[in-house]
């Protein structure tokens, strides 16, 4: 047996349709929109890692890094750039580094 809906107030039922609708766009703006990627349209010189028995991120990132630079800033945009979860590395996986001066290019951005 069917049940027979009846709209009762006509202009709140089209806000809360309007209201979802609108939800909906943003929601599908956000998950499929341009985002801000790190290296979109920019011209970086990626250098390559290609990781060792014993490396970890502190170790390796401190071969690029100077004083001037907190290193777990550091270590933290290179997480995002390689889209690691979490710290644990294994041999023979390669990840993407930069150098001091284009780190410090990126973040100002």
């Amino acid at each position: 047996m069917r049940t027979k809906v009846v709209i009762k107030n006509k202009f709140r039922f089209g806000i809360a349709l309007l209201l979802l609708m609108i939800f909906i766009v943003m929601a599908l703006m956000i998950s499929i929109g341009e985002g801000k990627g790190i290296d979109k349209g920019k011209d970086i010189n990626w250098i390559f890692v290609k990781v060792k028995e014993g490396d970890s991120l502190w170790t390796i990132s401190k071969n690029f890094v100077d004083e001037s630079v907190d290193i777990r800033d550091y270590i933290s945009f290179v997480r995002k750039v390689n889209k690691l979860e979490n710290a644990i590395l294994y041999p023979g996986q390669v990840l993407k580094f930069v150098d001091v001066k284009t780190y410090k290019l990126l973040c100002t951005e």
